[in-house]
């Protein structure tokens, strides 16, 4: 269900970040379009689970919507674009990385420990954490975004903490990689 599930709204996502491509053609709207082509390839050739985590796929789908309240700037900042980038690059490091053990639910498709993930055990959602507040910081409603961008922060350390619970081996790759997702952090 949740393959199918996440498929189709990569699917769709796909489609409507192409026609914002063409509507308000920006660097980051197409890295958000490539983004989701990306889902969609990675979905449907991705491993089956072991286990799976219901509520932990209601928070993932969550956590995918709630940034489409905030829009992409039309023409952001230098420095917005900066670090959109920033975000965007260690998604796609992270996705490539993982490959066929990407998934929306916390599930256990086996641990991967090497590219981003020798840094910090959970990159990807660092990098959306870090393209989010980029674009909070060009959106025009301030407090609203910002209180998008709290609750996103919330979601991903949520989905975090069941992942860890969701996969083998994951208790000896914690005491190798301390910090979840901010170096010297947390």
């Amino acid at each position: 269900m949740s393959d199918r599930l996440g498929l189709a709204f990569f699917t769709f996502a796909a489609v409507v970040s192409m026609l914002m491509t063409c509507e308000q053609p920006s660097l980051l709207v197409g890295l958000a379009a490539s983004h989701n082509l990306l889902l969609v390839v990675i979905y449907a050739r991705r491993k089956p689970a072991r286990n799976g985590d219901r509520f932990g796929l209601g928070l993932g789908l969550l956590a995918a919507l709630l940034p489409n309240a905030v829009p992409f700037p039309i023409a952001g900042s230098l420095p917005v674009t900066l670090i959109g980038l920033l975000g965007y690059g260690l998604i796609f490091w992270s996705l490539l990385t993982l490959r066929d053990r990407f998934g929306i639910a916390p599930a256990d498709r086996g641990l991967e420990t090497g590219g981003p993930y020798r840094w910090v055990r959970h990159p990807m959602y660092l990098g959306e954490l870090i393209l989010r507040a980029a674009l909070v910081s060009a959106a025009p409603l301030t407090w609203s975004s910002a209180g998008l961008l709290f609750l996103l922060y919330g979601l991903q350390i949520a989905r975090a903490l069941r992942e860890e619970r969701c996969i083998d081996g994951y208790a000896a790759y914690a005491r190798q990689v301390r910090y979840r997702l901010l170096p010297g952090v947390w």
